[in-house]
């Protein structure tokens, strides 16, 4: 009887049946995670793609945008990511850019100079900052502000650019539970960001658009199906 289970035909059908395990699972995961998906959409009045692991529209009142992408410069260290976008509705200027990256997500030899400083040492310690304007300075130093953007070093890559807050983490989150969990904070800190800005002039914070085409980081090439 062992001989049977150990001769290639034996093998052959292990593997098929290891094989068709690991689709069923795979398929089932696939269905929790747009079921999860499809809640979180329907809890806050967001839009869903229909072929894509993507949702976005108003969220409590600020733009935003979630979707899932590919990472990774080789077929064996790629991966599938989620990020997170949110409007900061004009609170920082456009050609700001702060960057926090998790060391072991670098791309290895990659530079990473540091031209400008925020003043704060835990701060300039995480992030890198580019096109700091004067008045962007005293908004990130904000104790609320500050406090909220450490709190998110946990984080594959986390960056203020073009207007936009988006944070980025490993897999997909397949229970509305955890999506809900991903947004708070980054929503948080947006907030945060809003209030702790001066007020903006009538023009702007009425007639000024509120990035809603805006592409997502040009590492991330598009949406996965889900």
């Amino acid at each position: 009887m062992l001989s049977g289970v150990f001769s290639p035909l034996g093998i052959l059908a292990s593997l098929l049946v290891l094989g068709a395990l690991a689709l069923a699972t795979l398929f089932q995961l696939k269905r929790r995670q747009r079921a999860a998906w499809e809640a979180f959409a329907k809890a806050h009045g967001l839009s869903i793609a229909d072929r894509r692991m993507e949702v976005q529209g108003r969220y409590q009142g600020r733009t935003l945008l979630l979707a899932t992408g590919k990472r990774g410069a080789s077929s064996k260290k790629r991966h599938t990511v989620t990020v997170l976008r949110l409007d900061l509705e004009g609170a920082l200027p456009a050609d700001l850019l702060l960057e926090h990256e998790r060391p072991e997500d670098k791309i290895p030899g990659a530079a990473t100079p540091r031209e400008e400083v925020l003043g704060d040492a835990e701060l300039d310690a995480a992030f890198q900052v580019e096109g700091l304007a004067p008045e962007a300075r005293p908004i990130i130093l904000d104790p609320g502000v500050r406090q909220r953007l450490l709190g998110l070093k946990g984080h594959r890559r986390v960056s203020i650019k073009g207007g936009w807050l988006q944070v980025e983490q490993r897999g997909v989150p397949a229970s509305a539970a955890a999506l809900e969990a991903l947004v708070r904070a980054p929503h948080d800190l947006a907030r945060a960001v809003t209030e702790a800005a001066p007020a903006l002039p009538a023009s702007n914070a009425v007639g000024a658009p509120l990035h809603a085409e805006a592409p997502l980081d040009e590492e991330l090439p598009g949406s996965e199906h889900a």
